[in-house]
């Protein structure tokens, strides 16, 4: 403790620097979002690089274990695509980009996930991802060679859902407390529901194909107050075991894109 008194005493005037010297940077970018917008580029690209390297040396210790998990990656993503490129063509004007989890968070109010992909890939901003048991997130930032996921645990995330058997719609969201749960938020209380039920993507906006597996209602309610009912589902993705990735890829997508925003103009 002393030692640490005895340094603050003969930097302070260096911390205080520091200290300001940061605050006005923070402040700046905040304001000016074209700066900003390069700052979260590089960034973006300093972090995968780091945790790039962090994860080859992780994977470096545990060769064996990797190639079990390629293995058995590799018969998913056959059986769910029937394809074995890294971009796998579902149809003339969608795909899917492969890409690796390098770093993730949990346990946060808001997660984020890293992947290996980024622009020099085809990955762009507000491109949907999922992985073989469901959707992870939203594409939220990219460099040249990484891309930074909203994951579905986040307090800002909010995807399209609906029903599987009744075709209702909502919207997904987390609360922050358990990464294998989440809630449905904008369905009726006179929609009737089942513990056990089955919650998709329902295809209406331009980031995820329909029909996508999110989870499974383990327990819903009537809410007087809002006229919706409080859903709570279990979620079909592991998110804390998560090793890979796949981008949603739509020529369709850009194009309905470009013509909403004629219209809106």
């Amino acid at each position: 403790m002393q030692n640490l008194l005895r340094f603050i005493r003969m930097y302070n005037v260096l911390i205080i620097f520091l200290a300001l010297q940061s605050f006005s940077i923070n402040l700046y970018l905040k304001n000016n979002s074209y700066q900003n917008s390069i700052a979260l580029k590089h960034t973006n690209s300093i972090k995968g690089e780091i945790y790039n390297f962090s994860n080859s040396i992780s994977e470096y210790f545990n060769l064996k274990k990797l190639n079990s998990q390629l293995l058995n990656e590799n018969s998913k993503l056959q059986n769910l695509l029937n394809k074995k490129s890294t971009e796998i063509y579902v149809n003339k004007s969608q795909k899917f980009i492969a890409a690796k989890i390098i770093n993730n968070s949990i346990h946060k109010r808001n997660n984020f996930i890293t992947i290996n992909k980024g622009e020099k890939h085809g990955v762009s901003s507000g491109m949907g991802v999922i992985c073989e048991n469901g959707v992870l997130g939203i594409i939220h930032s990219t460099s040249e060679n990484y891309s930074v996921i909203i994951s579905v645990l986040n307090k800002e995330s909010a995807i399209s859902i609906c029903l599987k058997k009744q075709n209702n719609y909502g919207s997904l969201k987390w609360y922050g407390y358990d990464y294998n749960e989440a809630n449905i938020e904008g369905i009726p209380n006179h929609v009737k529901l089942d513990v056990g039920d089955t919650i998709v993507t329902n295809g209406y906006s331009t980031i995820f194909p329909s029909g996508i597996n999110i989870g499974k209602i383990i327990s819903h309610k009537e809410n007087s107050k809002t006229g919706n009912k409080v859903i709570k589902i279990k979620l079909f993705t592991d998110f804390n075991s998560i090793k890979y990735a796949y981008i949603v890829s739509s020529e369709e997508s850009i194009e309905q894109l470009k013509l909403e925003s004629i219209v809106n103009d």
